[in-house]
């Protein structure tokens, strides 16, 4: 069979009752953990996903979502600068991952986006970060 690992990142500026940022994983169409900037902790979402890693495991994610929120935060307001924008609700997604079928790696993505349009992703092949045209 195949499964997927994918990762979604949203930053988001402008929106005083949304988190600035929000982490989470899935495996298969299956939530598996998540953060966020008023929770600040990377939490399991699947037992199997507690009972399997340690509280090592769950401190080191934190401490690197926590990392990627910063990013993310300023992420947004320099592609906001670039548009020449100052005010409104803004968007920043990263969406990552990888697919196995029959026990093979059958490819990997990294693509962002902006106010829910394509932005940048990345091309594997080419090993280069192509725009939309």
């Amino acid at each position: 069979g195949s499964h997927s690992l994918r990762y979604f990142y949203t930053g988001v500026q402008g929106a005083p009752d949304v988190p600035e940022f929000t982490a989470v994983g899935y495996v298969d169409d299956l939530l598996i953990d998540h953060y966020d900037s008023v929770t600040r902790r990377k939490v399991p979402r699947q037992q199997w996903m507690a009972d399997n890693e340690g509280a090592d495991y769950w401190e080191e994610g934190t401490q690197v979502r926590a990392g990627h929120e910063q990013v993310f935060k300023a992420g947004v307001k320099t592609v906001m600068g670039r548009y020449n924008q100052t005010g409104g609700v803004h968007t920043v997604q990263l969406m990552y991952g990888c697919e196995v079928r029959d026990g093979v790696a059958a490819g990997g993505f990294s693509q962002f986006g902006y106010d829910g349009n394509d932005f940048i992703s990345f091309d594997k092949e080419n090993m280069v970060w192509v725009a939309p045209t």
